[in-house]
């Protein structure tokens, strides 16, 4: 395994975790014959085996110290998955009578639990390490091209990320004194704690830059390229393979991870379950005798609207304005005439949202994603906001990241909708489930305080 330096520390805890909690299980069962000792000790060892075999798939040692903290759980996460999985059939081998289910559980959730806590204290203590000017990667940087001083300046910045920026070399200077250069790489090299980033499609010719390349290589220091491509919010990366070729995905992000969906998926439904039974059911009778009394018309309105991919779909909601005719082609404004009395109510508190749970457990909506809009507005604004269409990567949703930031209410201008899009582009490329259920406390919190931005 490619373990990294700082992570050696962390393999070390992760098996003296396995064999202590391992232990502390055993002393719980009654050993009556030398059979059963043979049949426990060879059912440890194959817990440890089985955490690095399947290490090697999940890549959980494979940290560079750039990488954030929400990747590093990431990794863990597939990692105990796989393990729950070989834990279930190791002990299947055995006969359960010795065994309660609670002793298993309880020394899975105290692992999970004691190697959560873990890496947390040590990322902590190698941010803090950084920060002081330790342990960094002295870099230098090799020609230039439109994104190489936004690197430098994270390098300089952000301390942090474990990096020290050594020297700055332009194309003409390492074009006419190639040889000088060379020379100081030599000395510099030595010391090994460092890295070249280098820049694609500067004005260093080719041939030069493989020269670079493989004298980096050859002197066991890490060599990476800077690329070109525009690098924003709405752009992700992912190397991929088409058979032993090199691919770069520019259009990757989390949940295209099928692992990520299903994780996403088992989480909409439960909380909308939850929903339905606890909070729906009892909430909409009230709500439906309230509609019926204050306006005239059905009790849900139901909407086409943009989904997965751009599939349309039948959006449902409480009914919050009395129906002229205009209400799936005319966007609410403040103080829209059309919204009654109860219908602003619904509006201010989100109550008008809650049949949408039922699009959830249909599988056409999230609990947390873009929020659609009508078919009118996508036509219109993904003519004049670049990349409009990526929010529709990913599920819609009842709220979302906008909403919670703000971005939320009438479309008094262009750029109240590139606000929003910005937003919700951000949310499509860094999901995870942590900032779901940020985005879910949140909205719980704007609902008791009110929103000011609701119409």
């Amino acid at each position: 395994m490619n373990i990294h330096k700082n992570n050696f520390l962390q393999l070390i805890t992760d098996i003296f975790y396995i064999i202590f909690l391992y232990l502390l299980l055993l002393a719980k069962i009654k050993i009556t014959n030398q059979l059963d000792s043979f049949h426990f000790f060879f059912l440890g060892v194959s817990l440890v085996i089985s955490w690095l075999i399947l290490s090697l798939y999940s890549s959980i040692y494979r940290i560079e110290r750039h990488y954030s903290l929400l990747v590093i759980y990431r990794k863990f996460s597939y990692q105990i998955l796989m393990f729950t999985v070989a834990l279930i059939v190791i002990f299947g081998l055995i006969d359960y009578s010795n065994i309660e289910i609670r002793d298993l559980l309880t020394f899975l959730v105290t692992f999970i639990s004691a190697s959560l806590i873990n890496r947390l204290f040590l990322f902590i203590y190698f941010k803090k390490i950084h920060l002081r000017g330790q342990n960094l990667i002295n870099t230098i940087v090799i020609d230039s091209n439109p994104n190489t001083v936004k690197y430098i300046n994270s390098i300089q910045q952000r301390k942090d990320l474990g990096y020290r920026l050594d020297k700055v070399i332009s194309s003409e200077e390492m074009t006419n004194n190639k040889h000088e250069i060379f020379e100081y790489f030599s000395k510099k090299f030595m010391h090994k704690n460092y890295a070249v980033f280098y820049s694609l499609n500067g004005e260093c010719s080719r041939d030069l830059r493989y020269e670079i390349q493989n004298f980096v290589q050859e002197n066991y220091i890490n060599f990476y390229l800077i690329p070109d491509q525009n690098l924003n919010d709405d752009t992700s990366y992912k190397l991929e393979f088409l058979d032993h070729l090199p691919l770069i995905n520019l259009n990757a992000h989390p949940l295209k991870d099928e692992f990520n969906k299903v994780v996403k998926r088992t989480f909409d439904i439960l909380f909308s379950f939850f929903v339905c039974l606890f909070l729906i059911f009892f909430i909409f009778p009230i709500i439906t005798i309230l509609i019926k009394i204050d306006s005239k018309g059905p009790i849900f309105f139901t909407q086409k609207r943009r989904g997965l991919n751009g599939k349309e779909f039948d959006c449902y909601k409480f009914r919050t304005m009395r129906n002229d005719g205009t209400n799936s082609i005319q966007a609410t404004v403040v103080n829209d005439s059309r919204v009654t009395k109860i219908g602003n109510f619904l509006r201010k508190t989100s109550l008008d949202e809650f049949p949408q749970f039922f699009n959830v457990l249909k599988g056409d909506m999230s609990i947390v994603g873009p929020r659609p809009h009508m078919i009118s507005q996508d036509i219109y604004y993904s003519k004049i906001i670049k990349k409009y269409n990526l929010r529709n990567y990913v599920k819609p949703g009842i709220t979302g990241l906008a909403q919670v930031k703000g971005y939320r209410g009438a479309i008094d201008c262009d750029k109240d909708m590139e606000d929003r899009i910005i937003t919700d582009i951000f949310y499509v490329r860094n999901w995870s489930l942590l900032l779901d259920i940020q985005i879910i406390y949140q909205t719980i919190v704007l609902i008791f305080k009110g929103d000011e931005n609701a119409i």
